[in-house]
């Protein structure tokens, strides 16, 4: 388990282990460095944010991406702007499944209210509850040729002595492009669910079952783990 209170410190602890640890993969004939079942927890997640110097962490599109998921909206027509990524992976009629805002806020389940707001209920109902769970990855995104397979699973949400703990499951996580515009999504969630309930804001755990870098950002891991 790696534990820190930072962002910045579980990347770096990451990165240590991928280059101690890490064994080489080739899916989709890409060569990556990849470690299996990877947990880790960031204690205040309100430090969510990378500010490594070696990551250039950009600021304008993270705050894109997370406007496109206030909005809900499966069309890439806006954020395609801010990156290429997002038309590769995009249908013929340019809709991606990966939109985390629209599961989590907008998608209505069969009671028609959204999952955040059924999180909500069930832990307000029952503080000890073990219901209050969004899923991400859903069996209607398993069908032939799709482009956008959502790499998170779904995000868990518990209060325990007077805390709201989130744990969020990835069945695949790149720690440079995915891990670092993820986790300030996925604890900005837990941090707005904490108000609506007036709970104190707990840890943020993450498991990975493959986290991984590719060759384009080896060098940039060695970067990472020589700064201070």
């Amino acid at each position: 388990m790696i534990k820190h209170a930072h962002i910045n410190n579980i990347i770096k602890s990451i990165c240590n282990k991928l280059m101690d640890e890490g064994s080489l993969t080739s899916p989709r004939n890409m060569k990556t460095l990849e470690l299996l079942n990877v947990w880790c927890t960031l204690t205040d997640p309100k430090k969510s944010i990378c500010t490594l110097k070696s990551r250039k962490l950009s600021h304008k599109y993270l705050n894109a991406e997370l406007d496109w998921y206030r909005s809900g909206d499966l069309s890439i027509s806006k954020i395609k702007n801010y990156s290429s990524m997002w038309e590769r992976i995009a249908d013929d009629y340019g809709y991606v499944n990966s939109n985390y805002g629209y599961w989590a806020k907008h998608h209505k389940c069969n009671n028609y209210i959204t999952q955040f707001t059924w999180c909500a209920e069930q832990l307000y109902k029952d503080p000890n509850s073990r219901r209050a769970v969004i899923n991400y990855n859903n069996p209607d995104h398993k069908y032939e040729d799709v482009k956008d397979f959502p790499c998170t699973i779904s995000q868990h949400f518990y209060v325990r002595k007077g805390f709201l703990d989130s744990v969020v499951l990835m069945r695949s996580n790149d720690l440079i492009y995915g891990f670092c515009y993820d986790v300030p999504y996925f604890t900005l969630i837990q941090k707005e669910l904490a108000q609506l309930l007036n709970i104190k804001l707990g840890n943020y755990m993450h498991y990975a079952m493959s986290m991984h870098i590719y060759e384009k950002h080896f060098k940039m891991m060695a970067n990472i783990i020589k700064e201070k």
